[in-house]
């Protein structure tokens, strides 16, 4: 069962993350333009990223997902991130990240997988990878979980760590248990207005061969390292800026990998259009979503 239901998260979620609808703007900044303003760059001062911090919470409880997702990985760190917006706070992260997967949004999921495993809910971290991986196969067409034969994929050893953490399961019973989280979330995807996305826009990313991250740890070598920026992109398809939102190991593994995303390139805007774009981008070591390669 949910540790807690999505439609309550939805709800309520206002209360939980600390910011009241009452007490935000009625036009809200798009998130990429409150991380290009500065949320996430540790040299914005104090009181101007408090501030910024509030306007993602306020476009998060207006239902954004992204913001959502953002601001449930700043809770999620807390100091260890390196921007260091909010407290750490684990069950603020929970409500938000479980309201982002309620979007549909899989890279949520294995956040809501990382943070079960973190404090202790084994169970819950294995169902929640499971059910990212079935959304994964939906959105890729794919019959595999999109982790590549060479290396250590992230999300295969997330599923074994999730499973060696689990002390035993009824499979019959995992299943039914994936299967009705997964009907859950159709639900409330099927509930949400539709959202406009870049992927259209952006095409399919593509990382030059034989990228390389110098100095990986042997846990990010034999564990499948992982790490997911937001990337504003201009409109010769190239990254123009890059944050880190979250990572594993840790954030540390995160920056190391993170090197190689002004490598990337994506399409070139239409002509007369310079408008910037902005992706959440992972990038994960061994796997086929996004490629690198960790010495």
């Amino acid at each position: 069962m949910f540790r807690r239901s999505i439609a309550i998260v939805c709800l309520l979620l206002a209360a939980p993350i600390g910011v009241l609808a009452a007490d935000c703007p009625t036009t809200l900044p798009r998130t990429g333009e409150l991380i290009g303003r500065g949320l996430l760059d540790a040299a914005t001062p104090d009181a101007g990223r408090e501030r910024l911090g509030k306007l993602l919470l306020c476009s998060a409880v207006a239902g954004n997902a992204v913001s959502q997702e953002i601001a449930g990985s700043l809770y999620r760190w807390g100091p260890r991130h390196p921007a260091h917006v909010f407290a750490e706070d684990h069950d603020r992260a929970r409500d938000l990240l479980t309201a982002a997967a309620g979007h549909g949004r899989t890279s949520a999921m294995l956040k809501l997988a990382e943070l079960e495993l973190a404090d202790g809910h084994a169970h819950e971290a294995l169902v929640w990878t499971q059910v990212e991986g079935v959304f994964y196969r939906r959105l890729t067409n794919r019959d595999d979980d999109g982790d590549s034969l060479v290396g250590a994929g992230y999300y295969t050893m997330l599923l074994k760590r999730a499973m060696d953490a689990v002390s035993s399961y009824d499979a019959n019973a995992l299943q039914t248990e994936v299967d009705a989280r997964v009907a859950a979330l159709d639900r409330q995807i099927a509930a949400q207005p539709a959202s406009t996305k870049n992927a259209g826009r952006l095409g399919t990313p593509k990382i030059p061969p034989q990228q390389h991250v110098r100095n990986a740890s042997p846990t990010e070598l034999n564990q499948g390292a992982y790490a997911q920026y937001f990337v504003e992109i201009g409109p010769d398809g190239r990254a123009r800026r890059s944050w880190m939102i979250d990572a594993y190991p840790d954030p540390g593994s995160g920056l190391r990998i993170g090197r190689v995303v002004p490598q990337i390139r994506w399409s070139e805007a239409p002509a007369g259009d310079q408008d910037m774009r902005y992706a959440l981008v992972p990038v994960s070591m061994g796997s086929l979503r996004k490629t690198v390669h960790l010495q």
